[in-house]
């Protein structure tokens, strides 16, 4: 399990280990006869890759379309995501609906509500999906492993599929391997597919310990990837100012903690005070605003806070001017050390409220500086 878990992390966060080499904000669209030469990172509203990408695609919006041919790995997150085009890598997804019809060459992990692997998708390797819907129309060369509350076949899975949840086949549903079938109450045997393999039925509770290992692994890989890609974004796009905060951090931590515990205590008592009165509403959704970004950024750059501690203590080096080291060493370190029962809460927590305690000290400073 552990090795397996560790190669999915690998799956996961490869793509965050490459510096862009084209960083894109607000609509971003790639034209069919356009060539990007290296990798690609666009956050906006809408996103639409036509040309061809040389190396990674890395995208966050509203609406995603790729017909692209993309070399390397490709990581998506938005409401609607649908990847058309062909992909030399892995493709993984995190959406609300989601769409495959090109021809990936390695695996496909999706984190989404509903998704369709359309009849003419091509995935050279397994398929890992949670999702509430999901409909396999193409073919799966590899194996699958799925959790989901239905789940419809009418393509070819040509590996072992495991599921957790209730299973619908339509022919000409094929699966390659063995079909293990982790379901609620009765369990009644699969009709209209063809199977090669074994059959291996039992209840949810009889795989439940695996199901709940997979649960862990898989929030605690999402939360990685969320704290890596909020650590990841503060580098790209406000590398002065998160230094800054950094070195307002280092030297004070302790009394930066305090005035952070402080500000998380004092935040939401002035929220529901406005918020009792009907005059000082707009006032509490704005402290209310303000304390939900603050908690974000500190989350995040408590791994960053860490990983600068981790190039001093450890490369015997200094972490400025800021580079992407500390970020994944960081924030990966902290993700592991978060899991230790107790103590790793405490730790994650220190560093979080130190963190906030100097963000609210340079904010504060802003303040009186404008007021001068």
């Amino acid at each position: 399990m552990l090795k397996k878990s560790l190669i999915t992390a690998v799956i996961v966060l490869s793509p965050l280990l490459a510096v862009a080499a084209s960083i894109n904000l607000g609509d971003y669209f790639l034209k069919g006869a356009e060539n990007a030469p290296g990798d690609v990172y666009a956050a906006g509203e809408t996103i639409v890759f036509a040309g061809s990408v040389s190396g990674d695609a890395l995208a966050a919006g509203r609406t995603i379309f790729s017909q692209s041919r993309i070399s390397n790995d490709v990581f998506f997150a938005g409401g609607t995501v649908r990847v058309e085009g062909a992909v030399g890598d892995d493709v993984r997804v995190l959406g609300r609906r989601v769409e495959i019809d090109g021809i990936i060459a390695g695996d496909v992990v999706i984190v989404g509500s509903r998704v369709l692997i359309k009849p003419t998708a091509v995935i050279g390797g397994s398929l890992y999906a949670v999702t509430g819907e999901i409909e396999v129309r193409g073919t799966v060369q590899g194996g699958g492993k799925i959790m989901s509350s239905k789940f419809l076949l009418s393509g070819a899975i040509e590996n072992d599929l495991e599921l957790w949840g209730g299973a619908i086949f339509k022919e000409p549903a094929r699966i390659g391997g063995d079909f293990i079938h982790h379901a609620r109450g009765k369990w009644e045997p699969p009709t209209h597919v063809a199977i090669t393999g074994r059959v291996i039925a039992g209840e949810w509770r009889k795989g439940s310990v695996a199901m709940q290992q997979s649960s862990f692994w898989g929030l605690f890989f999402l939360k990685a990837l969320m704290m890596l890609s909020l650590g990841f974004l503060l580098f790209l796009l406000a590398r002065g100012r998160t230094e800054k905060v950094l070195l307002e951090t280092l030297p004070n931590f302790w009394t930066r903690a305090l005035r952070g515990f402080l500000i998380f205590l004092l935040l939401p008592l002035g929220t529901l005070i406005f918020l009792l009165s009907v005059v000082g509403i707009p006032i509490a959704l704005m402290l209310g605003s303000l304390l939900l970004l603050l908690f974000l950024l500190s989350w995040a750059g408590a791994g960053i806070l860490l990983g600068a501690w981790c190039e001093r203590a450890f490369f015997k080096r200094s972490a400025f001017p800021l580079s992407y080291r500390p970020v994944l060493l960081g924030t990966l370190l902290l993700s592991v050390v978060s899991l230790i029962p107790f103590v790793g809460p405490v730790i994650h927590g220190m560093l979080l409220l130190s963190v906030a305690g100097s963000l609210g000290t340079i904010f504060f400073r802003s303040l009186r500086a404008l007021g001068a």
